[in-house]
């Protein structure tokens, strides 16, 4: 790839003035976001991946706050000069001198300030992501300040895409496509899981994205769906043999951007059952292709995208769909285990609903991910979808298949 897209001013223009109009609407002084967790809110002001807590006034210059000098130095040496920095006023805590502190030199001891980081519907942070030491610090440095839960706003305001924003999640969308592509190439019976797994974070990287690691799984059969055993207990990774299948949920980041991926590789033919989920999982992805239009609900969606899954008597791992960039809303997980002989005896988790509803606006991004499982064998299939005023573009393809090697 030659072309590198980056975003403007403008953008960030765009994106204060909408930040500005929901402070109007719900009577705010200040917004204040936190960049910890998967997701990294804070990018949304800062257009950086520094985890910083980025204060937006209602009027004046934004602030971003970090812990390290080994960030606030990146700056001022020849690799970051070259970046156009959307807050030029970037601070460093200290001993004594904290997050509350900050809000303090800002003139908020006694305002209103929306918070983002308290609590989120994204299923990585829903707890949070501030720390509780840090929130109760700044509680105890402003007594007299009043702070609204503002999560929800935000995070709906970030899931409605610009034009450049889309222009982010296709380039991303592409490094994910050519990251599955040298995923194919490589995998064969002898060649180790890694080995996949190691081309595919070669050529995200070598694209100028970054590589998140994220669930991988191979094998006859795969129950389980997270990240690799190896890493964390050693003996290496597994040795794939004819009639396993390779299976890995891409989180492709270019720019902050996050685009998905659902790669599957069969070492020969799939069996009967194989060849049958794939089936029902491309018909999942197409009902939900033709369905998806402005005006709709993500509740019809992942309702059209779960029927065929129901009507196979299939279960699923992960949601059927979710939005990304970020990832927010989820499809229901877990559901129709129960109805599966093969699993007596397996204890098994609960099944979690869909988390919300939305109706549908030009410029949302979604991962569709249909996962058909049988007992225990598992296809998933699927890419990056996003909607526009034209319609619906499908960014990716080779993970709309079972790939046979």
């Amino acid at each position: 790839m030659t072309e590198f897209p980056t975003l403007t001013t403008a953008e960030r223009d765009r994106r204060y003035a909408a930040v500005r109009a929901l402070m109007d609407r719900a009577g705010l002084d200040a917004v204040l976001v936190s960049g910890q967790g998967r997701d990294q809110l804070d990018r949304y002001l800062t257009n950086e991946g520094t985890r910083s807590y980025c204060v937006l006034p209602r009027h004046g210059d934004p602030v971003s706050v970090v812990p390290t000098g080994n960030i606030t130095l990146g700056r001022y040496d020849e690799p970051g000069s070259r970046y156009e920095r959307w807050v030029a006023d970037q601070r460093l805590t200290r001993p004594g001198h904290q997050l509350g502190d900050v809000l303090a030199d800002l003139g908020l001891t006694s305002a209103t300030i929306g918070v983002v980081g308290l609590r989120s519907r994204a299923p990585a942070s829903v707890a949070g992501t501030i720390p509780y030491g840090t929130w109760q610090r700044v509680l105890d440095r402003l007594p007299e300040a009043r702070f609204v839960d503002l999560h929800a706003e935000f995070e709906q305001l970030m899931l409605v895409h610009s034009e450049a924003e889309l222009a982010m999640i296709r380039h991303s969308a592409a490094i994910g496509e050519a990251a599955c592509a040298a995923m194919i190439e490589v995998a064969g019976a002898g060649v180790r899981e890694s080995e996949i797994s190691a081309a595919g974070m070669q050529s995200v990287t070598a694209a100028g994205g970054l590589w998140l690691n994220g669930p991988q799984r191979s094998g006859a059969e795969r129950l389980g769906w997270a990240g690799p055993d190896w890493p964390w207990m050693g003996g290496g990774s597994r040795v794939l043999e004819k009639g396993d299948v390779y299976g890995a949920e891409l989180f492709t980041l270019y720019g902050g951007f996050e685009s998905q991926q659902q790669v599957e590789i069969s070492i020969g033919q799939p069996d009967d059952v194989h060849r049958r989920l794939e089936e029902v999982a491309v018909e999942a992805y197409t009902r939900g292709v033709e369905y998806l239009h402005v005006g709709g609900t993500f509740a019809e969606l992942c309702e059209i995208m779960e029927r065929p899954l129901r009507e196979a008597g299939a279960w699923n791992m992960g949601p059927v769909v979710q939005t990304v960039s970020p990832v927010i809303y989820n499809g229901a997980t877990h559901v129709g285990l129960d109805l599966q002989a093969g699993l007596a005896g397996v204890p098994l988790p609960h099944t979690t609903p869909r988390d919300g509803d939305f109706v549908i606006e030009p410029g949302v991004a979604f991962a569709f991910e249909p996962n058909a499982c049988l007992d225990r064998a598992r296809v998933s299939i699927g890419g990056t979808v996003i909607v526009t005023e034209q319609g619906v573009e499908e960014l990716n393809s080779l993970c709309l298949r079972v790939n046979v090697v």
